[in-house]
């Protein structure tokens, strides 16, 4: 049990920072679920350290809350690049549209 607890907060801690490190490059500011990610998976791989894996129900617990947050952390995360990839595209068109002088029709989908 204390390696599960290990490697899932490893898990955790990468994935925070991965996704604080992805944020502070695109320079779209800070993510509290991302940090509250970091801290549960350094708080995790700590109590594997002293010993949480004994406890089994206690232990069991803290696998399901750090799994629960690592998932609403990831898609958060994905739902926020899909909006601003949706904003960019918008915004890509209406300049275009502008510098055309609204005479551009766009094509039809395929």
């Amino acid at each position: 049990m204390g390696i599960l607890l290990l490697l899932l907060g490893l898990l955790a801690a990468a994935s925070g920072a991965v996704k604080l490190t992805a944020r502070a490059r695109l320079h779209h500011g800070m993510s509290p679920l991302a940090w509250i990610e970091v801290v549960v998976g350094s708080l995790v791989v700590l109590a594997s350290g002293i010993g949480l894996g004994r406890l089994r129900p206690l232990a069991w617990t803290v696998v399901a809350i750090t799994a629960l947050v690592v998932v609403v952390s990831s898609a958060a995360y994905v739902r926020r690049g899909r909006q601003a990839r949706e904003r960019r595209r918008t915004s890509e068109e209406d300049r275009l549209r502008r510098y055309l002088g609204g005479k551009w029709e766009p094509s039809p989908p395929r």
